[in-house]
């Protein structure tokens, strides 16, 4: 019966590992020393040697015959551990033994010693699969092992193993495996198998593997299968539903050319061929990325790559950096969607509709509008200011003002809205936010509370909500403690636009988190003088009780006749709905 190669090839003593250089040292220096743990973890992607180094590791620690801790292959030991026959080597698949009665009888059995070796070894695969209450099992026998007891749990998903199981592991990080490593890996098995393989081809082949030497071994063993002699770089394309670099930039350039009917032939074509559109996507990003790095550092690239040097005369950073970033989000979308191709087709047609090819971010829409928007209005209070003073004997001094002194004075001012009496109170609102943001401020609450303002997107297509979400999502997160929270906003315009809306956005939150929390927004200059007086005075800050009616502040605008939602002003004409 046929072998796979990646069976065949499996490594069987830690000079044939790949790419784990450091664990394998660890590994052999506590042998050496005499500091066998009795409980290991192996984290990191698939198919990088964790089961491997496992089986080995357990393999040296019972061989008889050890030389230069290298197992002899040939003792009782060493060929039952080969044979998966050795009774004192348990191998355990956690996603199918999951359960809390699998664990006990592990739990008693790790008293029995072991049979005709030196260690009883359990090596638990997939562990992060195991119940809760198979950890709470598995607890006490790693608190208190025996000494001829040692366990080497493996996992791609770390962050799903209790605490308490991690601080009673020697945890080693395995790391993908680098191009190179894998060529020279397949090279060496094609020589021995007498495989006929381009050098381009054996580089696809790691590059789509990923890190992942197993899964780069597969995938030659089904090129074998799939070529007729020597295996080419468009056999692995074949097999892959993937396409070559010159199609990739023939694509892009249709792209950028805004050639649509030829774009859509094209993923038409992918389509009918089978190709993987996913793997497409993100090979287009990855040229994207080179195209980048030709751009702002040619040097990078050993020769002068023409297709580059046409390119870049037509684009820009922001362009590229832009088509990124929307590619990326479409990658994620596309694995969960059944219908790949559509989203596909809109997502470049989106691309290629932009002005000038170029895609404008939100937060560049938002920002202009405000500035026309506030000049305008502006402009008009200056006006009847200026009509005002003629009318006014020269001789007569002027009134003095007094302005608040945490505010500063703008060129451009949302807050013209409010009277003297409710922006005085409003930025009293404002220092005592503040100040109650961060008498506890917690860098782990803002994270947990990042993520779960996620949720708010989903209103983006709701059209009663979507301008205030979209300017919600302009600013960043600071600081939160207990129910304030800080946003910061690269420009005034829109931390002022922000605390207009207090209100609005307050109801969203609470209606959203069934919580009442106390917003308020800065610019990012204001920020920093916030922080840097933060970090002189921290313990000085207490806790302030918000006596402002927040209500009282927004009753009163100068203009009564324009009491429509300042959002409205600021977007109107932006954005259309249907229906």
């Amino acid at each position: 019966m046929y072998q796979a190669l990646y069976r065949k090839y499996r490594p069987k003593n830690f000079e044939d590992v790949v790419g784990q250089e450091v664990i394998i040292k660890t590994l052999t220096n506590a042998i050496k020393n005499n500091m066998v743990n009795h409980a290991y973890l192996f984290t990191g992607p698939r198919g990088t040697g964790k089961t491997s180094i496992a089986k080995i590791y357990a393999k040296i620690l019972n061989c008889t015959n050890l030389t230069n801790l290298k197992p002899c292959e040939e003792c009782i030991s060493c060929k039952q551990i080969n044979n998966n026959q050795n009774i004192d080597v348990i191998e355990i698949d956690a996603a199918s033994n999951n359960g809390v009665d699998e664990i006990r009888e592990i739990r008693n059995k790790v008293s029995l010693v072991p049979s005709n070796s030196k260690y009883k070894i359990y090596i638990i695969d997939e562990v992060h699969m195991l119940t809760n209450q198979a950890f709470n099992a598995l607890l006490k026998t790693l608190e208190e092992p025996p000494s001829h007891i040692i366990f080497i749990f493996a996992t791609t998903e770390p962050h799903k193993i209790p605490r308490t199981i991690l601080s009673r592991c020697q945890k080693f990080d395995f790391k993908k495996i680098s191009n190179y490593k894998i060529v020279d890996r397949l090279k060496h098995i094609a020589d021995v198998e007498n495989i006929k393989i381009t050098e381009e081809a054996l580089m696809e082949i790691a590059i789509l593997s990923d890190g992942g030497l197993r899964d780069s071994i597969s995938m030659l063993d089904q090129a074998v299968s799939y070529a007729n002699d020597e295996i080419t770089l468009n056999d692995i394309h074949d097999i892959n539903g993937t396409i070559n670099k010159k199609e990739i930039q023939q694509f892009i350039q249709l792209v950028f050319d805004k050639n649509m009917v030829e774009m859509l032939q094209k993923i038409e074509e992918y389509e009918e061929q089978g190709k993987n559109l996913v793997k497409i996507v993100q090979e287009i990003i990855e040229e994207l990325k080179n195209i980048i790095l030709y751009c702002n550092v040619p040097n990078y690239f050993p020769e002068t790559v023409d297709y580059y040097e046409t390119i870049k005369i037509n684009v820009n950073n922001k362009k590229l950096y832009d088509y990124i970033h929307s590619l990326s989000e479409l990658v994620g979308n596309m694995k969960n969607s059944s219908n790949n191709k559509i989203l596909l087709e809109i997502e470049f047609i989106k691309l290629m509709e932009e002005p000038e090819n170029e895609i404008v971010p939100i937060k560049s829409i938002v920002e202009n509008k405000i500035i026309s928007q506030t000049q305008v209005k502006q402009e008009n209070i200056e006006q009847e200011s200026n009509e005002q003073q003629a009318k006014v004997n020269v001789q007569e001094p002027p009134k003095n003002v007094s302005e608040p002194s945490s505010l500063k004075k703008r060129n451009i001012d949302l807050t013209f809205r409010l009277s003297e009496e409710a922006l005085q109170n409003l930025n009293e609102l404002k220092k005592i936010r503040i100040n109650n943001a961060l008498v506890a401020v917690s860098q782990k609450n803002r994270n947990l509370f990042k993520e779960k303002m996620e949720s708010l997107k989903d209103l983006l297509m709701n059209p009663d909500y979507s301008k205030l979400i979209s300017l919600l999502f302009d600013g960043e997160l600071k600081a939160i403690s207990n129910k304030n929270i800080i946003f910061v906003y690269k420009t005034n315009l829109l931390a002022e636009a922000f605390n207009m809306e207090l209100l609005a956005l307050e109801k969203i939150f609470l209606k959203q988190f069934k919580e009442n929390y106390q917003l308020i927004a800065v610019d990012e200059e204001e920020w920093n003088t916030i922080k840097n007086e933060y970090n002189k005075n921290k313990n000085q800050y207490q806790y302030q009780e918000e006596k402002i009616d927040i209500h009282k502040i927004f009753e009163s605008e100068k203009d009564p006749t324009t009491k429509k939602n300042i959002i409205d002003d600021l977007f109107e004409n932006m954005i259309e709905y249907d229906g």
